[in-house]
């Protein structure tokens, strides 16, 4: 009994691999013959032939018309299309969720927003209130892609912490207060779909790396600047996530020798620094204010730098002081060929990147270059779009290597 099972288990990985090759080439390359996608990837004509149908019967590819004639009968171009599959992504960030229809070429078909929660982030209930956001969020898109005849085929979900990937449980978020909460289990229960659980850091990693700035960069790092600070690494092409899926976890970092004397038992040393809390905390200290009667926002700090003001200026400095400081470790570690800059104060980039790219130079051996997040506040969902799309699309997906 063993044996067929074996053979039989290889013989459908080899197809999904073979599968996954001819709809990278497509997607690169654009319509393609059969015997050019044979050329192209080293498939035999009659495995083209035989998985090029299987994709067709799948919606994955359409035919695109004819190659022009050299004399003989014309080749059917084939072309990728993911327009008619669906995922539904939900991103559990540390104030609000929100979630979204995402088709298998990327693009966003539907969104939901609800309403933030007053005060959510110091509530004491917020782990709960987070979980039944993302939950009722993940039931609204499933209940809109019925609506649209397209049932969605998998679930995405991005989450500020830490995940086993291997069942989608979520064990760290102090932005959440979620400890080993098994949102996957939790979400494949309710919508009998597969589900994939990232960090948004990595997931922001993988959507610039497929679709944003960071396309035909084989080594980036992508760091995300939102209430914490994380970093999601790609490496060779593929997404490192470390022996316990905490990879870029640098809001831990340490920063000087009296971190040694502190324990840190939910936001790190870095990022209780550098995040949006710790920025907007620190500016509170300094008498910085809002310019209405509300609770500041790290926008209104950078807001307050473009204006000209000297307080906040010299907060920036010292923030990015901290960033620099971690980029370096990063980069001398990893030499990433760019680093691109997202996440909630990501829209700042204007003011960040310059910053640190002139507190870097002459201080480590090779300076990378440095962008904004070419995808914005969206670069997470469509990095969890594209792992959903992966379960379900016959892509040879392995956990760590996207």
């Amino acid at each position: 009994m063993s044996g067929p099972t074996s053979s039989t288990a290889n013989a459908g990985t080899v197809s999904r691999v073979n599968q996954t090759v001819i709809l990278d080439v497509l997607r690169r390359h654009g319509p393609l013959s059969r015997q050019e996608i044979g050329a192209r990837t080293g498939l035999s004509a009659a495995t083209v032939n035989r998985l090029a149908g299987q994709l067709l019967r799948k919606g994955l590819v359409v035919t695109d018309g004819h190659q022009p004639s050299t004399g003989g009968r014309p080749s059917i171009l084939l072309r990728y299309s993911g327009r008619a599959h669906l995922v539904s992504v939900v991103h559990v960030g540390a104030t609000r969720t929100e979630g979204a229809l995402v088709d298998f070429d990327g693009t966003i078909v539907h969104r939901v927003r609800p309403p933030m929660v007053p005060g959510v982030l110091h509530a004491a209930d917020r782990a709960t209130i987070r979980l039944e956001e993302a939950l009722s969020v993940v039931t609204e898109l499933g209940a809109a892609a019925a609506e649209r005849g397209q049932p969605g085929q998998a679930v995405g979900v991005a989450v500020p912490g830490v995940v086993d990937g291997a069942e989608g449980r979520v064990t760290w978020a102090p932005a959440l207060d979620w400890r080993e909460v098994p949102v996957g289990s939790l979400l494949h229960d309710r919508t009998g779909l597969p589900v994939v659980v990232e960090n948004d850091a990595n997931l922001l990693a993988v959507g610039e790396h497929r679709r944003g700035a960071g396309q035909g960069v084989q080594d980036l790092v992508a760091v995300v600047l939102g209430t914490g600070i994380g970093v999601g690494i790609v490496t060779g092409g593929r997404l490192h996530r470390g022996s316990r899926a905490a990879a870029g976890e640098i809001g831990y970092m340490l920063m000087e020798r009296s971190s040694l004397t502190r324990f840190f038992p939910g936001f790190g040393d870095l990022e209780s620094r550098v995040g949006s809390a710790g920025l907007t905390r620190q500016a509170r200290e300094r008498g910085i204010a809002a310019p209405t009667d509300r609770p500041l926002t790290a926008a209104d700090v950078f807001d307050l730098v473009r204006n000209g003001s000297a307080e906040a200026r010299a907060l920036l400095e010292e923030t990015l002081d901290h960033v620099a400081l971690a980029v370096a470790s990063l980069c001398t570690v990893l030499d990433p060929e760019l680093v691109i800059v997202g996440g909630e104060m990501g829209g700042a980039a204007d003011l960040i990147t310059p910053g640190l790219r002139d507190r870097l130079v002459g201080r480590i051996p090779h300076v990378p270059r440095m962008a904004a997040s070419a995808l914005g506040d969206d670069a997470a969902i469509v990095g969890a779009a594209e792992l959903a799309a992966r379960l379900v699309s016959d892509f040879a997906y392995v956990q760590a290597t996207p």
